[in-house]
Order: structure tokens, then C-alpha cells, then sequence
């Protein structure tokens, strides 16, 4: 663990190395805050078990799933790897029954056609052009003439035809020729149409045996497992970014892998135990647990003879690392300065345009 006595001796030796020691001189003393950096993930395997009645239309042979008697209490092995959900279906012993359906062949009466196989059908329909209105300007379809010429106002711009019902020449609609109707083109006017329920046939496939005429069904148990990753950054705000990443980068950080079998080891340093205790709690619904993580102290110092730098002390892998950054308040008096110029190129752009 480190001491603020190695703490000031590396911040001494850095001011020395940058050939300060004689402007700012060597610092005595010094306000030091420690900060316990903490990273990682930890994957944790969630497990839920359910339970499901279960039916399959036609024949299945189950043998080949493993079986359980109680699902809460089937025992199954951790995975070997966390990261990857698994489902595994089992079925409950002695709920599995094979069934003939009531409906014998799988087949049922049309529910449509009720068994007849057709369904009624208009023989005729009206015609397409005229509607059955204007099938004959003498006759009106009848096939006798009941009028001396045609009207006038009756007369259509397309050509006529000679009526088929009453003789009348240029008198009919030219596609039904005075009938005012056509042959349903569907039953082709026999007055009955192919059911399209059943093809004809008068039944159709028993639905609960989609047409097998048998069923199984059996109770189904469900285990589903699904990782759950959390990330781990502490202090998560408080500190600089540029601090935390020059740390990152240069840090002797101190690295632990856990699964949920172990213990925090007891050689860990106090600070990293207490952050990383808490964060391997188990969970509800977990089975497995692994944790990645890595620890590092680090010190800020302020030192009196030059309140205006902050100073970010950490182990490293030969030595303590040190890294300066401007303190809040000299952060502001820059950025004051930095708006002020600003400000003044601004006036001098408006007098001077």
C-alpha cells in the first residue's frame, strides 16, 4: 500500500526532473485525496425454469428428451461458458400421452357445406355492360316489343346489336344481345359451385388433429439461461477523464478473475475489497458468476507552494507515475482569459467593419 510519504517523494522527484526545483522549489507537505479506481465485468448466468401443457397433431417419440420429475429440483450441470444462452426442454415423467383423436380418420364434416360437398350458386349474373337496364331498347329483355323505336335519351354511344329476345335490329346491348344477364362463369349456370372449404369432398381435417387422427401431449419443462453483463467503473464521476485514461494506459493495475465459487482472496487490499465485495452479490435467479476486474490506487495532491497544478500519482510497472493537470480554479482564470481576448477580437472586428 502506498504511503503519502512515497506519495510526496514521487512528486518531488518529478518537479526536480522538470527543473523546477528552483523556481517553485521542493514541496514539504501536501493535501492528498486517495481515490480507489475499479474496472471490469462481471457475467452472471440467469436461470429461469417454467413449466408448459404441451400438445403435438400426430405421432412424436419423446423417449430421446431427458426427463425430471421436479422441475425446481432437476439437477443440471453450470455452463461452461457464460457468455452463451442456453434452453434445454425437457419432459416431466409420466405426462406423456398418446392419443387417438374422437374423430377417427382426422377428417370432419364441412363446417361450410355441412357435408354436401357444393353451396348454391346464382346461375346468371346481370350483365357486365348494360346491367340488365338497357339489354334492348324495343323490348327490355322480354322478348316483346313494347316499344314502337327506341327513346332518344335511351340511345348509347357504342353500336348495337340485334336483339336475341325480340328480333329487333340495333337495338340490343352487344354483349348480352337482349338477355340482360350471362352465364355465371363460376357454376357455369348448373345453380351449385364447388365448395373451396374441402375441395368437394364434404369433409375437412379435424383441427385438433390437424388431420391425423392422432395427438400427444405432455408436460413440458422449460430451463433458460441468459448471461447478464455488468460493467464496473468506479469512482464513476469525480474524476478527470485525461487522469483516469493516463492511468489506464500506464497503470500497474491489480488484476483478480472470480467465479462464484471463490472468495475475495484476503491478500487484496483493504479499499479493493470493500468496493468489489458488494458487486459480487448474488442475484436473484443467478446459477454462475464470473468476475473479471482490476484495481488501482491513486492519489490527487495539492501542494502549497503551487496551488494553481494538481498532481496524479499512481503505482506504474517500475515506479510511481506522476501526471499534472491545471487545478479547477486555474482552469477557470484560463478560460476567463481565453473569453476575454475573445471578447476583444470581437469588438475590434465591429469598430474596424
Amino acid at each position: 500500500m502506498l504511503s503519502e510519504t512515497d506519495i510526496l517523494q514521487a512528486v518531488r522527484q518529478h518537479i526536480a526532473e522538470r527543473g523546477e526545483a528552483s523556481k517553485v522549489g521542493l514541496p514539504v507537505s501536501g493535501e492528498i485525496t486517495w481515490h480507489s479506481l475499479l474496472e471490469g465485468t462481471v457475467v452472471r448466468c440467469m436461470e429461469t425454469r417454467t413449466e408448459d401443457e404441451r400438445i403435438h397433431r400426430g405421432r412424436l417419440d419423446l423417449s430421446g428428451r431427458p426427463q425430471y420429475d421436479r422441475l425446481r429440483r432437476h439437477p443440471l450441470a453450470p455452463p461452461q461458458d457464460l457468455s452463451v444462452a442456453t434452453t434445454h426442454k425437457l419432459v416431466q415423467r409420466g405426462s406423456v400421452k398418446e392419443e387417438s383423436c374422437p374423430c377417427g380418420n382426422g377428417k370432419v364434416t364441412c363446417s361450410r357445406c355441412q357435408g354436401r360437398g357444393d353451396l348454391p350458386c346464382a346461375a346468371t349474373t346481370s350483365c357486365s355492360d348494360c346491367r340488365g337496364i338497357d339489354a334492348c331498347l324495343r323490348c327490355d329483355g322480354t322478348g316483346h316489343r313494347i316499344r314502337k323505336a327506341p327513346e332518344e335519351h335511351r340511345q348509347a354511344a357504342d353500336e348495337r346489336a340485334t336483339c336475341k329476345q325480340c328480333g329487333a335490329a340495333e337495338a340490343a346491348c352487344a354483349t348480352c344481345r337482349g338477355r340482360g344477364h350471362a352465364m355465371c362463369s363460376t357454376c357455369r349456370g348448373g345453380g351449385t359451385r364447388e365448395c373451396p372449404n374441402c375441395d368437394g369432398a364434404g369433409t375437412e381435417p379435424h383441427k385438433r388433429c390437424a388431420g391425423t387422427g392422432h395427438t400427444v401431449t405432455w408436460t413440458e419443462g422449460i430451463i433458460n439461461r441468459q448471461p447478464r453483463t455488468e460493467k464496473i467503473k468506479w469512482p464513476e464521476s469525480g474524476l478527470p477523464y485525461v487522469a483516469r485514461q493516463h492511468a489506464r494506459e500506464y497503470g500497474d493495475w491489480r488484476k483478480t478473475f472470480l467465479t462464484h465459487k471463490d472468495s475475495v482472496p484476503d491478500g487484496l487490499e483493504a479499499d479493493f475489497k470493500a468496493l468489489l465485495k458488494p458487486r459480487l452479490k448474488p442475484r436473484d435467479g443467478e446459477i454462475a458468476r464470473e468476475a473479471d476486474v482490476r484495481y488501482l490506487p491513486l492519489a490527487r495532491v495539492v501542494v502549497p507552494e503551487h496551488r494553481h497544478r494538481v498532481y496524479y500519482v499512481y503505482p506504474g510497472p517500475t515506479s510511481l507515475q506522476v501526471f499534472i493537470l491545471p487545478s479547477p480554479q486555474r482552469t477557470w482564470q484560463i478560460a476567463a482569459t481565453v473569453l476575454g481576448a475573445l471578447a476583444v477580437l470581437y469588438l475590434l472586428s465591429r469598430l474596424l467593419s
